[in-house]
């Protein structure tokens, strides 16, 4: 086994085998031994292919001599050695029907084609073949499965489709797959299953597939695919009454949403752990109020919402600066009252947190809106107009508040900034010429930056020499770098997986300063050690946990 930090909060375990098979073996039979540790400090344990990721708190990992990364991988290689001396439990054999070409898979001619076969034998040579499901990623539930027979290995499209069905049975270079959402896909489409592969209301299982299990698929005729076929379940938000309601939504804004500190525990099923950009500011926004600091609240990007408020309550607005809202304190709000925060003027991202917090529905563990899954909020999606949301129970009193967060806690957004990183995975691979441009030249932030990613734009970073990489555990700050030599700066809503190598890895302490610059913004990377990162994280949460405390007292009086 090899262990290799993965930024401040995650370490990543390789391994060596003679095949694909005997290293996915060894990764899942550990895995599975990790999670049954359950080590202090671990949030997720995602295996994928040859390698396993561990992300965890540094924080809560188990006191000892060294560095919290030091401590975790002696933890894991204890762990491991456990896993060793016992035998893998192995993985489910899974039948999946497929109803081959036709509309269902319509780039069957073209895959025949670049094979010189029939049709009918690229599906008899794709449904005899046995498959393992190598790791889940790219979306919930998404599955690259080993096992593709040479003749039928085909090159990923050019130009990658804008939407592709659910259930569609794709080809991607040496694999084979199974989109389970619609979205986006450059692999190409020789049939689609009937079968549902993400199921968010099955919380002990949400998806069909795991690393390690057997997948077989079945021919079936259109007929037998429309019979089997069943439809998503919808997930409906009844109109909140006026009475039951804290605050309804006039405006929306650009992009509102329910958040708040993200899932953890799903990474292994390729779900994304989400959650609020500026972990800093939604996590001071509930403490003013004496919330729980995981309570769901507002998250608004750019403009941000209209809101009238339905009842007296206290509310607390952080990160950006709102023209006209005061922030960082808790502030008594009317029945009947509207609060616009809609001219944001010094950074990118708003926090509204409610006294009680919002009252929402946990899906898999977390209340946080993930769009592109469509799970958690206000049933997977931004607010709109009309919306009303509940609030809990608060130990807020009209005499409450004359407190307020402290300087250290707050980002103000700027048009140049500095950001501090350790060495990613593949920081040898890049050039010298490309390290030394990476660490002295800045990049601008482009328009095409969202919640999966920070998109850069400066000096291109090259390889030394052209490598492939097997997709592998990223984490929040990843930088990986894509063969156009753009760095991107993974984000709240990353997939759980990337291919491209890895740079960086941008400090925790220093995210939320990403999060709050707006496309334009000139970003310079400066290098800290891993021991210099973890030691900020844990000197910031001391700072937390000091400020909890003076509030809880506050409210005690």
């Amino acid at each position: 086994m090899q262990f290799t930090p993965l930024g401040d909060g995650a370490v990543l375990v390789g391994f060596n085998a003679k095949t694909d098979i005997a290293a996915l073996e060894k990764t899942t039979g550990i895995a599975q031994s990790l999670a049954e540790a359950s080590l202090p400090g671990v949030t997720d344990i995602v295996p994928a292919y040859a390698t396993i990721t561990v992300h965890y708190d540094p924080l809560f990992v188990a006191p000892g001599a060294g560095s919290a990364a030091d401590r975790m991988m002696a933890a894991i290689e204890a762990a491991a050695a456990v896993a060793s001396k016992r035998k893998n439990k192995g993985g489910r054999e899974v039948e999946i029907p497929v109803c081959y070409g036709g509309e269902h898979g319509p780039d069957l001619a073209d895959v025949a084609k670049h094979a010189k076969l029939k049709e009918a034998e690229v599906i008899r040579l794709h449904s005899t073949a046995v498959y393992r499901v190598a790791a889940l990623g790219f979306s919930p539930g998404f599955p690259y499965l080993l096992g593709l027979p040479p003749k039928l290995h085909m090159p990923r499209k050019w130009t990658p489709r804008v939407d592709v069905p659910a259930g569609s049975v794709g080809i991607g270079s040496t694999q084979t797959g199974v989109y389970p959402l619609a979205t986006p896909g450059g692999w190409s489409l020789i049939g689609q299953t009937s079968l549902r592969l993400f199921r968010p209301e099955e919380a002990s299982m949400p998806t069909l597939l795991a690393a390690g299990d057997t997948v077989r698929f079945k021919p079936v005729t259109e007929k037998e695919w429309a019979k089997e076929t069943v439809s998503p379940k919808r997930v409906t938000v009844p109109k909140l009454p006026k009475q039951s309601g804290v605050l309804e939504v006039i405006k929306p804004g650009v992009l509102t949403t329910v958040q708040d500190l993200g899932r953890t525990g799903w990474q292994h099923l390729g779900i994304p752990a989400g959650g609020a950009m500026d972990r800093r500011s939604a996590r001071v926004a509930n403490l003013l109020l004496g919330n729980a600091e995981g309570d769901p609240l507002l998250e608004a990007a750019l403009v941000g919402p209209e809101l009238s408020f339905l009842r007296d309550t206290w509310i607390a607005v952080t990160g950006a600066h709102v023209e006209g809202v005061e922030g960082w304190r808790p502030v008594k709000v009317k029945a009947g009252q509207a609060i616009s925060l809609a001219r944001i003027d010094h950074g990118a991202r708003v926090y509204l947190a409610v006294a009680g917090g919002f009252e929402i529905p946990r899906v898999l563990g977390g209340t946080g809106t993930l769009v592109r899954a469509g799970i958690g909020g206000l049933g997977g999606r931004a607010l709109l107009a009309g919306d009303r949301l509940a609030a809990g129970a608060t130990t807020m009193t009209d005499t409450s508040g004359g407190w307020s967060a402290g300087m250290e806690f707050r980002v103000a957004g700027s048009e140049e900034l500095t950001v501090r990183f350790v060495r990613g995975l593949q920081w040898d691979w890049f050039s010298t010429a490309s390290r030394q441009a990476f660490m002295s030249r800045p990049f601008v932030i482009t328009p095409r930056s969202d919640r999966m990613g920070m998109r850069m734009e400066g000096p291109a970073l090259k390889l030394k020499e052209a490598r492939e990489l097997v997709s592998q555990g990223v984490g929040f700050g990843s930088v990986q770098v894509p063969p156009d030599g753009q760095p991107i700066v993974l984000m709240a809503d990353r997939q759980t997986l990337g291919g491209y190598p890895k740079i960086a890895h941008v400090i925790a302490v220093d995210l939320p300063l990403l999060v709050q610059a707006r496309a334009g913004a000139k970003v310079s990377f400066a290098e800290i050690s891993l021991a210099e990162a973890q030691e900020l994280y844990l000197k910031e949460e001391r700072s937390l946990a000091i400020f909890r405390s003076a509030v809880e007292a506050k409210l005690r009086r």
